[in-house]
């Protein structure tokens, strides 16, 4: 299994990421968002690059079917029944619900990984889902951090470390990218006082200067849902129940 990192969305091609297994990374908070979403009941997440996507598509859907949700700068948008706090997700809010998303780096980061073979969500929250699912598959991986604003962001990439040191099951094979490289370096030298690093990262303390302490301290918990967000048909849905529709 040969595995290629993106330390930010921007510079993803279709051609980058077809036939492969795709895990996009936004920790700071769309990826945490889903995973939280889809895990409280939620039918499906619709992830739209722009707010103009979005619109577009809440335009086709039944009012009473969907919640829209997603930020710019960080807060909710004007109009919107959500913003990208995970923990507004709650059960009795989002459940049986579909719910379009759209964020600033997030969902465009997602957009770009549509052509993917198997395209799923990952974050610190369902680590080792995402592992299993991506050893499992038997295709090349890529993993695509969604950046802050077309820059690099060291919780994506640490989170980025995480999974691949769980993937080569802490040995670095003899050859990989200058971006795997990077990304498993850091967490390995982080890996120690992992909970530091993150919270000194720049997004991380800009979100707690906002008042969002809560979900800094809920998106870095390692492995607390162990669920798997998965793209088919143009929607996010947990990878469980899809088996469960495919097997009939």
């Amino acid at each position: 299994m040969n595995v290629e990192v993106f330390l930010t969305s921007s510079n993803v091609s279709e051609e980058d990421v077809k036939d492969k297994t795709v895990i996009v990374i936004d920790v700071l908070r769309a990826s945490s968002t889903i995973a939280t979403a889809l895990s409280n009941g939620a039918r499906a997440v619709v992830p739209a690059p722009d707010m103009a996507e979005a619109g577009k598509i809440a335009s086709n859907m039944d009012q009473r079917s969907f919640l829209m949700g997603g930020e710019r700068g960080g807060e909710k948008i004007e109009g919107y029944h959500l913003g990208n706090s995970p923990l507004e997700y709650t059960h009795p809010t989002v459940h049986d619900r579909i719910i379009i998303f759209n964020t600033t780096n997030g969902t465009t980061a997602i957009a770009r990984a549509r052509p993917a073979q198997h395209l799923v969500i990952g974050s610190f929250l369902n680590a080792s889902r995402v592992v299993d699912f991506a050893r499992a598959s038997g295709l090349d991986v890529i993993i695509i951090c969604a950046g802050w604003r077309n820059r690099v962001s060291l919780e994506d990439t640490l989170c980025a470390g995480l999974l691949l040191d769980r993937l080569w099951e802490g040995q670095e094979p003899g050859t990989v990218s200058d971006t795997a490289h990077i990304a498993y370096s850091l967490y390995r030298y982080d890996r120690d006082h992992l909970d530091q690093a993150l919270r000194r990262t720049h997004h991380a303390r800009w979100l707690v200067e906002r008042g969002y302490a809560a979900d800094v301290e809920y998106c870095f918990r390692i492995d607390a849902l162990p669920v798997l967000p998965i793209y088919k048909d143009s929607r996010l849905v947990l990878y469980e129940a899809l088996e469960e529709a495919e097997a009939g």
